[in-house]
């Protein structure tokens, strides 16, 4: 029991520290919908976090929550992104980095358009 307690105290700075880098938590989605026309996620940004650079189709973005993000396209040029919960984009085909400025998880779901030819 002493050596467990031990490990723990010795685990519990190393996730603090990690939780606190902005690398440290990624962008979770899950896929709510995937057929042959659209596909539909359900993403979650954790506050200050940064996702690596993705790409999406063109599609609808519904936001769940307010959001406050930078966003950094594939030549650097960056721009900030204001949205309100319930607010509803058309989002065109795009490659960025997003980075969540606000102290809370941004929650969208995407809907993107398949070819079809």
């Amino acid at each position: 029991m002493k050596r467990l307690l031990a490990v723990v105290g010795l685990c519990i700075p190393v996730l603090v520290a990690g939780a606190q880098n902005n690398q440290a938590a990624p962008q979770q989605s899950k896929t709510e919908i995937d057929n042959d026309q659209v596909i539909a996620r359900r993403y979650i940004h954790p506050p200050h976090s940064k996702t690596p650079m993705h790409s999406h189709r063109a599609g609808v973005v519904v936001y769940l929550t307010d959001v406050h993000e930078r966003s950094i396209s594939p030549d650097g040029t960056a721009k900030e992104v204001f949205h309100k919960r319930g607010d509803v984009v058309w989002a065109p085909a795009r490659q960025h980095i997003l980075e969540n400025l606000a102290d809370e998880p941004i929650e969208a779901v995407e809907i993107e358009l398949k070819d079809h030819r």
